[in-house]
């Protein structure tokens, strides 16, 4: 059978036969990276096993540490292995006797960094995205112009995208980096500069697909399922974007495929439909009781799809979105919180969030009716407000389309991470019947132009 013809069945062949459950699962470093991105895990299993960096005492990794000035020095001079042993102070406060005097010290010499006007370097100060992009780049010689003024990090933000190492949409540059994130922006550099590797395409890029497409991965303790459709024109060497469109509390993912309209509209993704754990009450649930807005259960599952996926196809890892309605609204602008640093956007009808600090930022189409009786449109509000904040928009609107969802666009967002608010007044069902908690019918061509329009 042609591959061409496979998405057309995908449905069939789940209901008849299950493909094999993916165990794909990228290496856990350090036991406190359970809930890392697994590209994180990855990143720091490469820089472990070239003992460029390591844990601490008591074997964890604190992967969601801050990581400061000198830490960051440290990890980079290793990767270029041409340090060499000081014998007096480089800057005021970095004594020749401490452990990161030869990194900052190099660092210094090769004027890569130059301290403050005080003559100091303040080596326990986080570094943001902006000073460590700046270092990165400098110390594996990639010459960069800067500009002055407050937007001095633009140029070396620009030639990390030009060289397809890391995006800008996936980064605030004044915000804080961490460890995980700091050793993936590291490995990115050397698998660029020594592999050539290019970041966003995926392990299955230029491979043959499976002849059944992966139907199942196993998480925690159980298989779980889900649809897949893959786009007409997929080519293994053109990487396509990844959408998983996630169901509510009460439609399964077979109905909310049916009237989401999203096979049609986004005709160039590979969308995946994820199908939750039912409840003894009937219903379906993305997480248990009690977990932590950072450890919601079925993260993981959103990680093993995207893994398993971008190892069997050629997916565009830096286009990786999120969608959902209802509970799946709750999903979708979870993930897309918890995992800000990874999706590009998410798209809800009628779901809210879990309010927590993000992981980075990504852009948001937040559609609801204000007379919704299922679901509090105060939840929008709150994860409208949440988003706003993470993505450093402006409060500031304007008017866009689609006009029957009466939205309006945040300005001057960070790294183009947009925020469309549409407090939509559609009331009616497919059949005509009053509720306002349903899915518009203009909703999946908006979700593609918005999704189209993040660069």
């Amino acid at each position: 059978m042609h591959l061409r013809r496979l998405s057309s069945i995908v449905i069939t062949i789940t209901s008849i036969v299950q493909s094999t459950p993916s165990v794909l699962a990228a290496p856990l470093p350090f036991p406190d990276m359970q809930h890392s991105w697994y590209r994180y895990r990855e990143a720091v299993e490469y820089l472990k096993d070239k003992e460029i960096l390591g844990g601490y005492e008591d074997g964890t990794f604190r992967p969601k540490d801050t990581i400061n000035r000198a830490e960051l020095l440290k990890i980079v001079f290793k990767g270029r292995s041409d340090v060499t042993p000081v014998s007096r102070r480089c800057f005021s406060d970095v004594s020749p006797d401490e452990w990161y005097a030869p990194y900052v010290c190099a660092a210094k010499n090769r004027d890569i960094v130059q301290g403050y006007p005080n003559g100091t370097f303040k080596p326990g100060e986080p570094v943001n995205f902006a000073e460590a992009i700046k270092i990165v780049l400098n110390a594996y010689g990639h010459d960069v112009t800067e500009t002055p003024g407050p937007e001095w990090y633009l140029p070396y933000a620009r030639e990390l995208e030009t060289l397809q190492i890391l995006p800008q949409h996936s980064y605030v540059p004044w915000e804080p980096l961490n460890r995980e994130r700091a050793a993936d922006l590291l490995w990115r550099m050397l698998r660029h500069d020594n592999d050539r590797f290019i970041a966003h395409l995926s392990p299955g890029c230029n491979k043959v697909p499976p002849l059944l497409p992966p139907t199942t991965v196993f998480v925690g303790d159980r298989d779980r399922e889900f649809l897949l459709t893959i786009p007409n024109g997929y080519k293994i060497h053109d990487p396509a974007p990844l959408v998983v469109a996630f169901h509510g509390r009460t439609n399964s993912n077979v109905q909310v495929r049916s009237y989401m309209g999203l096979d049609r509209e986004l005709g160039s993704s590979i969308i995946a439909y994820p199908a939750a754990i039912k409840t003894n009450a009937g219903s379906y649930s993305w997480a248990n009781p009690g977990d932590k807005p950072q450890e919601i259960r079925d993260i993981a599952f959103f990680d093993a799809i995207v893994e398993t996926l971008a190892d069997s196809y050629c997916i565009d890892m830096d286009r990786i979105s999120v969608v959902g309605h209802s509970l799946g609204g709750w999903m979708a602008n979870t993930v897309a919180c918890v995992r800000g640093d990874v999706v590009m956007a998410s798209a809800s009808v009628g779901g809210d969030s879990v309010i927590t600090k993000c992981a980075g930022p990504a852009a948001a189409l937040i559609a609801h009716n204000p007379k919704d009786n299922l679901a509090a449109f105060s939840g929008s509000e709150r994860t409208r407000k949440l988003r706003v904040e993470t993505n450093a928009c402006a409060w500031e609107t304007e008017n866009t389309g689609p006009e029957e969802l009466n939205c309006v666009r945040h300005t001057k967002c960070a790294g183009g991470n947009d925020i469309l608010w549409c407090p939509h007044t559609i009331d009616t069902d497919e059949h005509g019947a009053f509720y306002p908690h349903t899915w518009p019918r203009s909703m999946a061509k908006t979700i593609d132009a918005f999704f189209r329009s993040i660069q």
